[in-house]
């Protein structure tokens, strides 16, 4: 008799760890599976991605300069408009009126975002929402000039080595140089 009690509590046991690996793989199982919004998530990610890529490639017609330059100059001088008109629904349309989104840049401590905007606060956007389903972020480095480049009277002079002066003492550009300036841009799209 005493045989069947153990081979009774040993198949309990199998039993009890089976319901327990089969519990805990389920749990693994279903929480690694992506939720409903995976795939909004995914196309506002993308979305975001092709947004700041077009900006930060594209030149404005009969400038020098791309337009993800032109937002950011306004938007350091307090100007939303080129945000609104370049990006939103207001505008290009590149972004719909069904997303909101904000430019951020990394701040100069590297651990903290500063919004420059944000279609949220913006009383004329077409794009005014609150985040509430989901937001997906892209970035890029922006490099710029903080204090532009200021050209020359005559930069194809011809430099000689007579006279007073040498080449080595005049500059070798045409060109003085500028403020650069090196940051992370972020672009938020968000529902």
């Amino acid at each position: 008799m005493e045989t069947r009690k153990g081979f009774v509590f040993s198949l309990d046991s199998f039993v009890a760890f089976v319901l327990t690996i089969a519990a805990l793989y389920s749990l693994l199982f279903f929480s690694t599976v992506p939720s409903a919004y995976y795939a909004g998530l995914m196309q506002t990610n993308y979305f975001a991605k092709d947004t700041l890529t077009t900006l930060a490639t594209t030149q404005m017609p009969e400038e020098e300069i791309t337009y993800l330059d032109r937002i950011l100059a306004d938007l350091r001088r307090g100007d939303d408009y080129s945000a609104r008109v370049y990006v939103g629904a207001t505008g290009t349309n590149l972004v719909p009126r069904q997303f909101g989104y904000r430019f951020e840049v990394l701040g100069d401590d590297n651990e903290t975002w500063t919004a420059l905007y944000d279609t949220r606060d913006d009383q004329l956007s077409e794009n005014r929402k609150e985040y509430h389903k989901m937001k997906a972020s892209a970035q890029t480095m922006y490099f710029g000039y903080i204090e532009e480049r200021e050209r020359l009277d005559n930069p194809y002079g011809y430099l000689t080595c007579s006279g007073d002066r040498t080449p080595c003492d005049l500059p070798v550009s045409g060109f003085r140089i500028g403020q650069p300036h090196l940051e992370l841009v972020r672009f938020t799209v968000y529902t």
